[in-house]
């Protein structure tokens, strides 16, 4: 018994309802849903996945069979194909519409006594962005620029565990925080003013948070601030893009399809609020291997031509600084290059 066209539109109202968790957008908007069929008791949905084999499927395909269960649809099966090229630039085209509305502008701070505030910034997590600061305010210190990071990622703050820092930021006399030293970078993260294990807070809270970690810290004249921006492109990005005087933006990718589709919303957001953009720091881009000692290019998607790659970093399996930044001569040279592209003096 195939299904009537009444019932079929249903369905697809409540499908519409369904968001990709990775991009953000409905999967019928997307045209990810292929078909939808019944026989017997049995609804059918086909699924085209951006990517095959996608981490998230597992997560549409739980989404997907709570509503049809809301439906009356007990037994639903859920297949997947992906897409092909040309259905993927369908997808960006959705992606990168500009005639969303933003949130009012809110209050812009000043730049103190920063020469550079640098957002170092991807949509798509996961790519690495805060081993790319802390490597880069390790070189930045170690060519002799005062510098400091604030870390954005108020629910995943990383900084801390990347520099093994133990201790908590102290106050002055009239309050004002007092960022942690190591090897001479000024560092902050939301862990080191509270010990709660897990901060769960909503948008109103996180922007808050942010705006008083960079508003209320003493951090005295540096040459540049790092700003470790989480994920996504809601309330933390957009807090730190409204209320921050940021100079410029590096965007961190993988040389993966998703995380290139996801580094394209990235460059959406910056325009939509005038951001300018340095370039990008491909991380992961390539390993040595541990036998022959030979270079290894990861597989890559359909690269960001808008931007230039202004540094490409390794897999590296582990990563944490102890006693500085243990990198090859070629990272090095890499960050340092890229590096001086970013800094103004």
């Amino acid at each position: 018994m195939s299904l009537e066209e009444q019932e079929k539109e249903k369905i697809y109202s409540v499908l519409d309802r369904i968001k990709d968790p990775e991009i953000g957008v409905s999967i019928v908007k997307l045209k990810m849903v292929e078909y939808i069929d019944k026989t017997g008791s049995t609804l059918s949905i086909k699924i085209k996945l951006t990517v095959p084999g996608c981490p998230l499927s597992a997560t549409i395909e739980k989404d997907i069979k709570q509503a049809m269960a809301e439906l009356g649809y007990e037994d639903t099966k859920i297949l997947f194909g992906f897409m092909t090229k040309q259905e993927l630039e369908m997808v960006k085209k959705e992606i990168f519409k500009k005639d969303q509305k933003l949130p009012s502008p809110i209050e812009k701070y000043d730049k103190k006594a920063i020469k550079n505030v640098i957002a170092v910034y991807s949509a798509k997590g996961g790519v690495g962005k805060s081993t790319v600061v802390s490597m880069l305010a390790l070189i930045s210190a170690a060519m002799g620029y005062k510098t400091g990071i604030l870390d954005c990622d108020i629910s995943g703050p990383s900084i801390t565990a990347l520099f093994n820092l133990k201790k908590m930021a102290s106050a002055t006399k009239e309050n004002r925080i007092i960022p942690a030293e190591y090897h001479g970078i000024e560092l902050l993260g939301i862990d080191m003013l509270t010990s709660a294990e897990t901060l769960i807070w909503r948008g109103p809270l996180v922007s808050s948070a942010i705006r008083q970690m960079y508003d209320d810290t003493e951090w005295g004249n540096l040459d540049v601030l790092f700003l470790d921006l989480p994920p996504g492109t809601s309330d933390g990005p957009l807090t730190v893009f409204q209320a921050i005087p940021v100079d410029m933006m590096v965007l961190v990718t993988t040389p993966q399809m998703l995380s290139q589709t996801i580094g394209r919303k990235t460059l959406a957001m910056a325009d939509i609020l005038k951001i300018p953009i340095t370039g990008i720091i491909e991380n992961m881009s390539y390993f040595i291997c541990d036998k022959c000692g030979n270079k290894h290019s990861l597989p890559d998607g359909e690269k960001i031509k808008e931007l230039p790659i202004i540094a490409r970093l390794p897999f590296i399996s582990s990563f944490s600084v102890v006693d500085g930044l243990v990198i090859d001569k070629e990272t090095k040279e890499s960050l340092m290059n890229a590096l001086v592209l970013m800094i103004k003096r």
